[in-house]
C-alpha cells in the first residue's frame, strides 16, 4: 500500500497518473513495475515506473490525450527536450523531459504504442533522476 502511495507521489500533478492508478485501464489488465533507489544508480535514475497493457482504440485515445496534456509542462519548447513520432494522427513513440520536480530531479515521461491486430500494445513510463535526455537516449535506444 505504501509503495502505491509513493508511486502516485512521484507522478503527482501528472495526467498520466490516472493510467498508473488504473482509472483508464484496470490494474489487473496491465503489467506494472516500479523500481526505486540504488538499483537505478547506474542509469542516473531514482524512479522508474512502467505500465504495459493491450487495449482498444478508445483507451488508446484517452492515454494519448493524457500524455499530450502532460507534454504541456515540458522543460521547454525546444526539440532537444523531446523526441516524438506520430502516424495517421496517433502517437506511436515519445520521450519528453518535463520541468524538474520540487526536489530538483529531472522528470521524463515516455510512450510507445504498437499495433496488434486492431488492438494496441502500450507502454507508458515515468522516470525521475539526474539523467539527461541524452543519457536516456543512449541507455534506452529506440528499436
Amino acid at each position: 500500500m505504501m509503495c502505491v502511495a509513493l508511486c502516485a507521489f512521484a507522478q503527482k500533478g501528472l495526467c498520466i497518473n490516472d493510467v498508473f492508478e488504473g482509472k483508464v485501464v484496470l490494474k489487473n489488465q496491465m503489467q506494472e513495475s516500479l523500481i526505486k533507489g540504488e538499483n537505478l544508480a547506474s542509469y542516473k535514475l531514482k524512479v522508474l515506473h512502467t505500465a504495459r497493457f493491450t487495449t482498444h482504440n478508445n483507451n488508446r485515445e484517452e492515454v494519448e490525450k493524457l500524455f499530450y496534456e502532460d507534454m504541456k509542462s515540458r522543460l521547454s519548447d525546444d526539440d532537444e527536450n523531446m523526441e516524438m513520432e506520430s502516424r495517421n494522427g496517433h502517437l506511436y513513440y515519445a520521450i519528453v523531459q518535463l520541468t524538474d520536480s520540487e526536489k530538483g530531479a529531472h522528470r521524463f515521461i515516455c510512450y510507445q504504442c504498437k499495433d496488434n491486430d486492431r488492438r494496441y500494445d502500450i507502454t507508458l513510463v515515468y522516470m525521475e533522476g539526474s539523467a539527461s535526455l541524452a543519457d536516456l537516449r543512449k541507455t534506452f535506444k529506440k528499436k
